[in-house]
C-alpha cells in the first residue's frame, strides 16, 4: 500500500514508520493546509509577518512532534489545532497591537445595536479618523482580556468557528469557550453603549 493512500486507520504506530510516513506525506499536508492555517492564524494575529511566522512555527513543530499524531482524525485538523495553541502562547508573550476590525462576521456575537455603522457612501477624513481611535479604544480593551478570551473570540467571531471547535482547539469545555466569547463581547458592547456610539 503506498504511503500517500493511507487511510487515517492505517497510520503506523511504529515512530519509525510514522516519521518515514510523514516525511512522504508533509507537503502535501502543507500544500493542502497552507491557506487556510494562514487566514486563521492572520485573524487571530492581524500581522501578515507574525501570521506566516508562527505558520512556518507550526509545521516545523509538527514535524518535529510527528509522533503524537495518531492518525485518528484529518492531518489538518490536528496542524490547526498546534497552530492555535501557537497563536495563544504569541498572545500571551506579545500582547498583539492590532487584530479587531470594526466590523466582525458573527451571526450572534458582538453584532446588534453595539455594532458600528459605516456609511454606505464611504467615511469622510474626519469620520476615518473617528473609526480609527475607536478602533485603537476597542483594542485596549481587548489587551486587557485573557488570551485565551482573545484567541476563542477571534475564531468565533471573525472565523465563525463552532462552539465545539473552539473548545476542543483551547482544550476546554463548550460551555467554558461560550463564556470566554459571551463575557468578550459584553465587555466590548459595554464600551459603545457608555461612549453611545451606537446612538450616532
Amino acid at each position: 500500500m503506498k504511503v500517500a493512500a493511507m487511510e487515517h486507520n492505517d497510520w503506523p504506530l511504529n515512530r519509525a514508520d510514522k516519521i518515514e510516513a510523514a516525511t512522504r506525506l508533509f507537503p502535501i499536508w502543507v500544500r493542502n493546509t497552507r491557506d487556510d492555517l494562514y487566514a486563521t492564524l492572520f485573524r487571530i494575529v492581524r500581522n501578515e509577518g507574525d501570521a506566516e511566522d508562527l505558520l512556518q512555527d507550526t509545521y516545523m513543530r509538527a514535524l518535529a512532534r510527528i509522533d503524537s499524531y495518531r492518525g485518528d482524525g484529518a492531518p489538518g485538523a490536528w496542524l490547526r489545532s498546534i497552530a492555535v495553541r501557537l497563536a495563544l502562547n504569541h498572545l500571551r508573550a506579545r500582547k498583539i497591537r492590532r487584530w479587531l476590525p470594526i466590523h466582525s462576521n458573527s451571526n450572534n456575537d458582538f453584532t446588534g445595536e453595539s455594532e458600528i455603522q459605516i456609511p454606505d457612501k464611504g467615511p469622510s477624513p474626519s469620520d476615518l479618523v473617528l473609526l480609527a481611535e475607536r478602533k485603537q479604544q476597542l483594542e485596549s480593551v481587548l489587551r486587557t482580556m485573557p488570551a485565551k478570551a482573545q484567541v476563542a473570540f477571534s475564531l468565533r467571531c471573525l472565523e465563525d468557528r463552532s462552539y465545539d471547535e473552539i473548545a476542543e482547539l483551547l482544550g476546554c469545555s463548550e460551555a467554558t469557550a461560550r463564556s470566554l466569547v459571551s463575557r468578550t463581547s459584553s465587555r466590548l458592547e459595554k464600551v459603545t453603549r457608555e461612549r453611545g456610539w451606537h446612538d450616532e
